[in-house]
């Protein structure tokens, strides 16, 4: 796929893809301090922006990275409806600050939670992957675009009491138990999108918000957009 942005235009973003000496850096430094470079609330833009920046959010943990034990992770959004449609791009790049993955989708039609899932393959175990969401305010200048960037790691660490479970909530509390934060958020937007009026999947979605410190961000309900479904 052609990327919405030029190397131009990420530099005018202000996001580096090339700089791999600081990349694979960043890793190492952040395990030591529990908390890896990214952003999780949009925020000001530069330029007019029809998006309310404060509204796009990537649900991760506070130290902005995210661990998973799925093979085909899903990354979740929120993103807020505007009077126009507009484009939201995910961009997913190696240690070495190279491209493995990258997809655009549209959004702006109502305020949903978006699902965004990594290909089988693409990750490798033990390895760290940046990320960047960014939703496109005009597409003639990059500058204005809200960005949000963190991070992933695929582990075969597994959540020990996942197999004693009698409920897939007691799933998600054993994801949360064992830090695979990825999993549990991604697990709840499943259960939201299956049952959206269940009171436990709703108090789950408030417990998990408070638990990621969003609760203040995202304060209420949202559709789901699973992956590749249609709009």
């Amino acid at each position: 796929m052609t990327s919405l942005f030029s190397k131009q235009a990420w530099s005018a973003l202000g996001i580096s893809l090339c700089l791999c000496s600081s990349v694979v850096a960043l890793p190492a430094v952040a395990q030591d301090q529990n908390e890896f470079p990214g952003r999780r609330v949009g925020g000001g833009t530069r330029g007019g922006c029809a998006i309310n920046a404060a509204a796009v959010v990537a649900l991760n943990p506070a130290n902005n990275l995210g661990l998973t034990n799925r093979e085909q992770p899903t990354l979740y959004f929120a993103v807020p409806e505007t009077n126009e449609a507009y484009q939201v791009t995910f961009y997913l790049q190696d240690e070495a600050a190279d491209s493995v993955y990258e997809t655009t989708l549209e959004a702006g039609a109502k305020t949903e939670l978006l699902g965004v899932q990594i290909p089988a393959d693409t990750l490798t175990v033990g390895e760290y992957y940046q990320w960047y969401f960014v939703a496109a305010c005009d597409a003639a200048n990059p500058a204005a675009s809200i960005v949000l960037e963190g991070w992933i790691q695929q582990t075969d660490m597994a959540a020990s009491d996942v197999a004693d479970a009698d409920s897939q909530l007691a799933v998600v509390q054993a994801y949360q138990a064992a830090g695979l934060w990825s999993d549990a958020i991604a697990l709840t937007a499943e259960l939201l999108a299956q049952a959206p009026e269940c009171q436990e999947y709703q108090a789950q979605w408030f417990q998990l918000l408070a638990e990621l410190g969003l609760d203040t961000a995202i304060d209420d309900l949202l559709s789901v957009r699973l992956p590749n479904a249609t709009e």
